[in-house]
């Protein structure tokens, strides 16, 4: 079918909202104002030699209860770009050799503009009038389907009241993370630690490509109290706190900084509630705001948002 759709967002929902409009016979073109896919699914390289090694510094792994989600999974895992991470019930899976490759292999076949920020949306008769950083002229959409995390997808909806009125109900958490290396691999050690009922300042760590990689996420009050505080500060709070838990390992290589990522959107706390399109006009909002604060329930989202569209262009 001939519809022009515009999704704002190359994270897990926008990716997810593409493959579902096409399923239903409509393609979509994705814009995203990053360099790069994935959203919060975030990796950084570390290039060493010829050896590329991998912080993944945003979600650490993914769990699939969903059918939908389940299907992406095994298709992952036939094509060797999902692999099961550790020893855990339920499962739990990561992108490989890093998470963006399982979204760069998830949207293979879709159209996705990156460095391309959308800077204001208003309704144009039946459809959606789009404005971008990258052109002075106005484009008209069929639909548009918006998966920026709630504060971002805010500032856009100003002249959606009821889709604003759900957007304010979504409640974040920031995150700090801190990613580090020894100088050799240990594999005396697990690969995840989990610190949500200790008393830390961390919420868990977790190994990278390798158990050389690490990242370690702060918890959520930790995060809101040290924001602002400059990244000297936050190194040597975090980087003392992940000494004393190796404390009790044994001859462990020296512990080395790499760098400090600020993640003001990192985590849902309070789910939104209201609208998640627009009672008459082709526009819909999805993220984990909308489901939960994972990486399944953002997937879902964005099949939702664009079955939404699907019905109210149909």
């Amino acid at each position: 079918m001939s519809k022009k759709i515009l999704i704002i967002g190359s994270g897990i929902a926008g990716i997810s909202a593409s493959l579902k409009l096409n399923s239903y016979g409509f393609h979509s073109v994705i814009v995203d104002k990053g360099n790069f896919l994935g959203g919060r699914i975030a990796t950084k390289e570390l290039k060493m030699g010829k050896n590329s090694n991998f912080f993944f510094h945003g979600a650490q792994f993914f769990i699939a209860r969903h059918p939908s989600f389940k299907k992406i999974v095994i298709d992952g895992l036939n094509n060797n770009y999902i692999k099961e991470y550790g020893n855990f019930l339920p499962s739990r899976y990561r992108g490989f050799p890093n998470m963006r490759n399982f979204l760069l292999n998830l949207s293979k076949n879709l159209n996705i503009s990156q460095n391309n920020k959308v800077i204001h949306l208003r309704p144009k008769n039946s459809k959606i009038s789009v404005l971008t950083d990258t052109t002075n002229e106005w484009q008209i959409f069929d639909a548009v389907i918006s998966t920026l995390p709630a504060p971002q997808n805010l500032l856009l909806m100003q002249e959606f009241p009821i889709l604003k009125k759900t957007l304010l109900s979504a409640k974040y958490a920031p995150c700090i993370a801190l990613m580090f290396s020894f100088d050799k691999e240990n594999l005396n050690i697990p690969c995840y630690f989990d610190f949500y009922k200790k008393k830390s300042i961390l919420s868990w760590m977790a190994a990278g490509s390798n158990l050389c990689f690490w990242t370690a996420h702060t918890k959520d009050s930790y995060s809101s109290l040290n924001l602002q505080k400059n990244n000297i500060f936050l190194k040597n709070e975090i980087l003392n706190e992940i000494k004393n838990t190796f404390y009790q390992y044994k001859d462990l290589s020296s512990i080395n900084f790499h760098e400090l990522h600020i993640w003001k959107y990192a985590k849902v706390k309070k789910v939104s509630e209201g609208a998640q399109i627009d009672p008459k006009l082709p526009i819909a909002i999805a993220g984990d705001f909308m489901e939960g604060s994972n990486v399944e329930s953002a997937f879902i989202s964005g099949e939702k948002a664009a079955e939404l569209i699907f019905n109210r262009l149909s």
